[in-house]
């Protein structure tokens, strides 16, 4: 839900990113990545990870699949707290 005057702001593009405990890799490895390559993340499903936006934690999300890939969903905002 929003007001009239913040309308005008529903367009505007914003970086989205979850964040993953991620391995060090080798150069090796990370070059012999192909399309469908599993790379443990150090979180099972399940787990929450922070989710940000525009650099800002805007709360958190669980690991699971959506038709076979893997996603996000959001379990808990952040309203209110910077």
């Amino acid at each position: 839900m929003t007001t009239p005057d913040l309308e005008h702001l529903l367009d505007v593009p914003l970086h989205f990113e979850a964040a993953l405990q991620c391995p060090a890799m080798r150069v090796g490895e990370l070059l012999a990545l192909a399309e469908g390559s599993i790379v443990r993340t150090g979180k099972p499903a399940g787990e929450t990870v922070d989710v940000f936006a525009g650099g800002a934690l805007i709360g958190f999300a669980e690991l699971s699949d959506a038709n076979g890939r893997r996603a996000v969903r959001m379990v808990r905002f952040n309203a209110g707290k910077r």
